[in-house]
């Protein structure tokens, strides 16, 4: 029998009393070892961390992310690091600790993620030896993987799969008060490293969050444009979401977006978001049979084998969103009872979505 390696969680933290006892409640127990770098706070965010015994570290804050969780790497004391913030979760089996899960040959190890409440789970490396090679990268969305690529080169198998889970909820509600702090990071960020694809998404949906659409699509042309140069899967992940963003600036202009999302979707058929985008937008242009066949197509799709992949999705894409779109494409034929049928099923995926149901009834009484 192996022996289970040890493992330290590592987060920076600056006013997060809202979260952190959550989180420090979800580690007890799986972890050996809590290190928080504090980074400035002014509310119960010490007072919490200090209350549960970790090992809390000060670093003043210097617009630099990797910066502050690299000062928590400098403390661990572990075999491997699980890094992770105060708005997440770490989800185990009753008793399991996290050392057990971990393949102590290997070099980093991915956990199932779940970016967002109501959305299927995806891989994200979240685990990694405890090794001074091994340091985060980026002021923003800062990233251990230029330190691992380094290390592992042409030897993927050193990065091991684990059912560890992860869910964030800091992206439940409304995420407006983030936008004016990102934005000039994220303009930083792209100027320092621009063939990091992930920047310019993030920075062309921020700036289409405060409404500068032009100047949004612009970036996410542009970041497409640095995609090119690395066909890795984790960039052609990211320029997915990119061309997910162009395809609503383009639906909000009330233009058809179809040949963005096929070339798309040529790059990455499993992005199953666009495929979505597709149906609306077959729909749009007077072609509801083919909208009929892609959310016969979402509908049929487990939504359980998604999770060891790079992209993360709206679970309503393949439940009440895909109904909805058979309905309406049905009712452009003139079937109304199917339209009917498919309001009802979307009726009982989204109950609290009253409107499904009420169209379900006013459709099956006018058939009848």
């Amino acid at each position: 029998m192996r022996r289970a390696v040890t493992v330290a969680a590592a987060l920076i933290v600056k006013n997060e009393a809202r979260f952190l006892e959550g989180c420090l409640e979800s580690l007890q127990g799986r972890v050996d070892e809590i290190i928080i770098v504090d980074t400035g706070s002014t509310d119960a965010t010490v007072t919490i961390a200090e209350q549960a015994g970790v090992k809390l570290l000060h670093r003043a804050w210097r617009d630099d992310f990797s910066e502050a969780r690299n000062t928590a790497l400098d403390a661990v004391a572990c075999d491997w690091v699980l890094y992770i913030d105060a708005d997440e979760r770490l989800r185990l089996g009753e008793g399991e600790t996290l050392g057990e899960k971990i393949d102590p040959e290997a070099i980093g190890a991915f956990v199932r993620f779940r970016p967002k409440t109501g959305y299927t789970r995806y891989r994200e490396l979240r685990l990694f030896r405890s090794d001074p090679r091994i340091r985060f990268r980026g002021r923003i969305h800062e990233t251990i993987w230029p330190s691992i690529w380094r290390i592992i080169g042409d030897a993927p198998s050193l990065l091991a799969n684990t059912s560890v889970e992860i869910d964030h909820l800091g992206y439940d509600g409304d995420q407006s008060h983030k936008h004016p702090r990102n934005l000039p990071l994220l303009e930083r960020a792209v100027r320092e490293e621009p063939d990091r694809v992930y920047y310019w998404h993030h920075l062309s949906e921020t700036l289409a969050a405060l409404g500068r659409l032009k100047e949004a699509e612009a970036v996410a042309l542009q970041g497409l444009g640095r995609a090119e140069a690395d066909i890795s899967v984790k960039q052609r992940a990211d320029a997915s979401l990119l061309v997910q963003t162009l395809v609503r600036l383009q639906m909000q202009r009330g233009e058809s977006p179809i040949d963005i999302i096929r070339r798309g979707l040529a790059r990455v058929p499993e992005d199953h978001a666009l495929l979505f985008f597709l149906g609306r937008a077959l729909l749009d242009t007077g072609r509801p049979d083919e909208a009929i066949q892609i959310a016969t197509r979402l509908r049929q799709i487990d939504e359980s084998t998604l999770q060891d992949g790079l992209l993360a999705f709206d679970y309503a894409v393949f439940r009440e969103k895909a109904c909805e779109l058979a309905a309406i494409a049905c009712l452009r034929l003139g079937r109304k009872q199917e339209a009917a049928a498919h309001f009802a099923d979307a009726a009982r995926f989204a109950p609290d979505e009253t409107h499904y149901g009420l169209k379900a009834r006013a459709l099956g009484a006018r058939a009848s």
